[in-house]
This record gives structure tokens, C-alpha cells and sequence, in this order.
């Protein structure tokens, strides 16, 4: 099985002989077309649904891809927002809250929602709830900080903080069936 997306993909083989053989060919059949792998991103990994657990995941495409086991006890492919991907985003909110909050909200708001959206429709895909809990919980927090440190006075409470996020229609990030937004703060 071959998954590819742009210039990335995954080829999955059932028989470990098979896996090796690619491997080894990979480098020359690239080279025909004058491509190169990635060695840092190119590896055998095993992955089989017989051995659940997140020792044995892979990631792609900015997400951690992990068998696990399901309510009845069934293996189930999960997947989640990849660590080094999730501590990015963190950053890069903190970072840019930090470097706006000195706009106006009628300005600012708007722009972070519209990060928010973009961050939630790549990456609320079901299991990764969690994730996409943690960055909401990380950038609400980290904006009621900010907004607080633009004068000498406290700007927000956290009920005033709440109506503000409301007055702008930034509701939280969460994992629905068609991934829309059904809950507001």
C-alpha cells in the first residue's frame, strides 16, 4: 500500500522481505529522476495492529499515527497531532498573541479565530480530540495573560474574558462527526 501526499508518502508491506527490498531500491529509483531521499525521514518501521501500544507509531503529514485498542478490545489505527507538531503551534500562538496584543480586538480577534479554524479543520479528525483540547486550553490562557498585561490594570476577568470570546464567536475547538462547532463558551 502506497500513501502519498505532495513530495511525502508511506508504503506499507505485510511481509518484512518485501519492506527490506524497497528500501533498498528506493535511493536508486529517486535518483533516475533526480530526487533524493530524506534520511532523516526515511525508515523501516514495524507496524502491525497485533502489537498495540505507542512505542510502535509513525508519524506523517503532522500526525502520530499508533494502533491502540478499542472499548471492545479490537485493534484500532489512532492517531493524534504529532508532539513536535503540537509544541510548534503552541509556540507560534503564544508568540503571535504576544506580538498582537496590542492591536485592537476589532482586529485581532477575528485573525486568531480564523488561526483557530484553520488549526481545528487539519487537525480535528476523530481521536485527537485531546490534542486539539490542549492547544485551545494553552491559547485561551495564554491570551487571557496577555490581554491582562496591555496597561497597568487588569483588562479581563474570567467571566468578562469568557463574554468577550463570545461577543467574537470564537467558540472552542472540538471533534464532531462533521466536524463542525456545536458549543459555544
Amino acid at each position: 500500500m502506497l500513501i502519498r501526499y505532495a513530495d511525502d508518502f508511506v508504503v506499507a508491506f505485510q511481509f518484512k522481505q518485501d519492506a527490506e527490498r524497497f528500501y533498498k531500491v528506493l535511493p536508486r529509483r529517486l535518483n533516475k529522476f533526480g530526487l533524493e531521499e530524506a534520511p532523516e525521514k526515511t525508515h523501516l518501521k514495524r507496524f502491525s495492529r497485533f502489537h498495540p501500544g505507542r512505542k510502535r507509531n509513525f508519524q506523517f503529514l503532522g500526525f502520530e499515527f499508533y494502533w491502540s485498542l478499542d472499548a471492545r478490545g479490537e485493534p484500532r489505527l489512532r492517531k493524534r497531532t504529532a508532539r513536535k507538531k503540537q509544541k510548534s503551534a503552541m509556540s507560534e500562538f503564544y508568540q503571535w498573541i504576544k506580538y498582537n496584543r496590542s492591536k485592537p480586538l476589532r482586529e485581532f480577534m477575528p485573525v486568531l479565530k480564523r488561526k483557530l479554524i484553520g488549526f481545528r479543520n487539519y487537525f480535528g479528525l476523530p481521536d485527537n480530540s485531546h490534542s486539539l483540547s490542549h492547544l485551545n486550553n494553552y491559547v485561551l490562557h495564554s491570551l487571557y495573560k496577555w490581554l491582562n498585561r496591555r496597561s497597568q490594570r487588569r483588562s479581563y476577568n474570567w467571566s468578562g474574558f469568557l463574554d468577550m470570546l463570545r461577543y467574537f464567536q470564537v467558540a472552542p475547538m472540538r471533534v464532531s462527526k462533521r466536524n463542525i462547532l456545536v458549543d459555544w463558551y
